[in-house]
């Protein structure tokens, strides 16, 4: 019996810090990058970057997510910051200026997330709490040229060389 108690509470003492916990009272700061070329990229890339700090000192070894328009991404973290990060894709078609919420959730939120998902919720964030949501804001994508600059370089050259040997021949037949 006294062994049995002791393994118990040996086995308590392992398992505790990864039973329950959660970042709480989290404070964010975050940032952001878009790509806006629509001439130079094929696709629009999103960047978002987070600090968080947790009022209980959580562990950065337990993994966050984001949603963004429905979808969900792992973040990823840096070993030198310490900083979240999360990157999405788009196509330039759905790449207008728009704002964008950033839901960040931990697992088990985000498990609450999918299992309103899978009841067929219609608003599945409005069932849980977020860590935080923050807010990106694109520009929007530029429109393409439709002439490229390499294009209109390359045609100034050559009525350039079909100038200058034009003008070499004029000289050569008045000698």
């Amino acid at each position: 019996m006294n062994y049995f108690v002791f393994s118990l509470v040996i086995l308590l003492f392992l398992f505790s810090p990864t039973f329950g916990a959660s970042c709480q009272s989290p404070r964010h700061s975050s940032s952001g990058y878009s790509t806006q070329d629509g001439f130079f990229h094929f696709k629009t890339t999103y960047i978002m970057e987070f600090a968080l700090q947790c009022a209980n000192n959580y562990e950065h070894n337990s993994p966050f997510f984001a949603i963004v328009n429905g979808r969900v991404y792992q973040l990823s973290v840096s070993e030198e910051t310490t900083k979240y990060q999360v990157s999405w894709l788009l196509e330039h078609p759905e790449s207008s200026a728009q704002t964008f919420d950033v839901v960040v959730l931990d697992e088990d939120k985000l498990a609450e997330y999918k299992k309103a998902v899978q009841s067929g919720d219609e608003n599945p964030l409005s069932r849980i709490e977020p860590l935080f949501t923050t807010q990106y804001y694109h520009p929007g994508v530029s429109k393409k040229a439709p002439f490229s600059s390499e294009g209109v370089c390359l045609l100034i050259a050559a009525a350039a060389v079909y100038f200058a040997l034009n003008f070499k021949q004029e000289l050569a037949k008045r000698d």
